[in-house]
């Protein structure tokens, strides 16, 4: 009798289905599916169905458990062993066996009333009030190969701007392949565009102006981030904006109208400006086996470098290919042959790319060279093969062409740089953005958790204006509170409604006009 005990109990424990019954949706997939995967799967969004609420996570359980186990989704390509980024979408392998087990169970509700609130999406950010919006005309493609229409548009300002943050949002994400934006100062677009009926005139590849100044981009499965309020991209006022859409072949009937949020420093003063290039590229000067043609039933590999004419200090990195891409390691070496890792990608896949933010602003020394291996399979192995049968692909602007691009954005470097935290996770109560400055020293919050309203107080070593602002993990401001001009030294407290917000973890963060942020995380109940 002992003996079938022991084995009942054994049985008991190590059956899968028995401890997968203590997984539900509403305590234990909700706040996986909330935190990382409903800003594309929602209506609306990019993802193309909803996973908000319990009937649509059921329904589509086992393609929630297949593309979380083989980590397709959510899609993060970087290989965070080899450089960590800010704000990284990527689910825990706890995270990943949890949803194993739900849906092992069958997928249970649970109490539904316990459930987290869902995120409500305004439809107009994804990452909170922008200081100014622009449209591109809605415009209807009517070329059956690739166009490159170039949008004019006047960018609206009176003054200089700094630009911490650019979110385009696609009015149909169809049509939109990638989209660049450039600033043009010379009045040469505006003559361009004036020289056709329609709106914006072709042009392939750049912009087709002298002098034109990249200033933002866009690309499948890019998220804005924020940039500390003492840096941003330099705008110039009254110039034009020209907003270079790639449409793509087979879109031909469809329309668009892409709208672009812009967010700017909170004054002009003390800004470190932000240059954005593609330091390594595919030209003769940076490609080592020039030109990037990749016959047909091969895989080729291709080296380019850069070396650094000042010392630096990188903010981000945006490598570039096409659909025979298959991976991608950029790196540079210091004059002393020290080594720094900047990106690695495995498993390249064209949809889903972007600018990837340092935790840390990284230091680059002067004449350190910048180099990018990039593989490429032209053969039925590969998933993304365009053609059937493989052809020659050459570099080129079209989707079935190639291209190896690596763009940085950067500063040139300041003492302490490399102390410039970038990722709101790393923040700490009392742990600023430049540590050396002393313009606010301490942060406390109560009560914690919160309910209805949050209350925290600050001291002021020195005068400064401040901003207060509430954000959520992505460092996404979700209400901005406060903002304050010459304030004295001394101690502050302020309180914020939280009636609004969704049940989750959020940081309250105080920023001043000196660079410095204190931050600290809170739970609303």
């Amino acid at each position: 009798m002992r003996n079938k005990i022991l084995l009942a109990l054994l049985l008991a424990f190590s059956s899968p289905a028995l401890y997968a019954q203590t997984i539900d949706w509403a305590k234990d997939i909700a706040p996986i599916l909330y935190e990382h995967c409903v800003k594309c799967h929602r209506d609306g969004g990019i993802g193309g169905f909803s996973l908000i609420g319990y009937g649509n996570a059921f329904s589509k359980r086992y393609s929630i458990q297949y593309y979380t186990e083989t980590r397709q989704m959510p899609p993060w390509k970087p290989d965070p062993s080899y450089r960590r980024f800010t704000h990284e979408n990527r689910l825990t392998d706890t995270e990943i066996q949890t949803i194993k087990q739900w849906v092992n169970a069958d997928g249970p509700a649970g109490d539904l009333a316990q459930a987290p609130v869902p995120p409500v999406f305004s439809g107009a950010s994804n990452v909170g009030t922008p200081d100014h919006v622009l449209t591109t005309p809605l415009f209807t493609v009517t070329a059956t190969e690739d166009e490159y229409r170039c949008f004019v548009i006047p960018n609206g300002l009176n003054q200089t701007a700094y630009l911490r943050g650019l979110e385009a949002i696609p009015g149909n994400h169809e049509v939109v392949h990638h989209i660049l934006i450039y600033e043009d100062t010379t009045g040469q677009a505006e003559v361009l565009d004036n020289q056709t009926p329609e709106p914006g005139y072709v042009n392939f590849g750049g912009p087709g102006v002298n002098g034109a100044r990249l200033v933002g981009a866009w690309v499948p499965g890019a998220q804005t981030t924020l940039v500390p309020p003492f840096m941003g991209v330099k705008l110039t006022p009254g110039a034009d904006l020209i907003v270079q859409m790639h449409y793509p072949q087979g879109v031909n009937g469809l329309s668009d109208m892409t709208t672009l949020n812009f967010f700017f420093t909170p004054s002009n003063s003390g800004i470190r400006e932000i240059q954005l290039a593609p330091l390594i590229n595919h030209t003769f000067f940076s490609l080592e086996n020039y030109p990037l043609n990749i016959p047909a039933n091969t895989v080729k590999t291709y080296h380019a470098k850069f070396k650094t004419p000042f010392t630096g200090s990188v903010v981000s990195v945006a490598p570039h290919m096409h659909l025979i891409g298959r991976d991608m390691v950029c790196l540079a070496v210091t004059p002393q042959n020290d080594t720094i890792p900047m990106i690695r990608i495995n498993d390249w896949d064209f949809h889903w790319q972007g600018a990837y933010y340092f935790q840390k602003v990284q230091k680059v020394p002067a004449q350190s060279t910048l180099h990018a291996y990039a593989t490429y399979d032209n053969t039925v192995n590969n998933p993304f093969q365009p053609n059937d049968p493989p052809q020659l692909v050459v570099q080129g602007e079209a989707t079935t062409d190639e291209m190896m691009l690596v763009y940085f954005a950067y500063m040139i470097y300041q003492p302490g740089d490399e102390n410039i935290v970038l990722d709101s996770t790393l923040f700490t109560s009392a742990v600023p953005f430049v540590p050396e400055q002393t313009s606010a020293t301490t942060l406390s919050i109560f009560p914690n958790p919160a309910a209805d309203r949050v209350t925290f107080e600050y001291e002021l070593a020195q005068t400064t204006d401040i901003q207060s602002v509430i954000t959520d993990l992505n460092g996404r401001p979700v209400k901005i509170f406060a903002e304050k001009n010459d304030l004295e030294p001394g101690i502050y407290r302020e309180s914020a409604g939280l009636q609004e917000l969704p049940p989750g973890l959020y940081f309250v963060q105080v920023r001043t006009s000196a660079g410095q942020v204190l931050s600290a995380k809170f739970v609303k109940n």
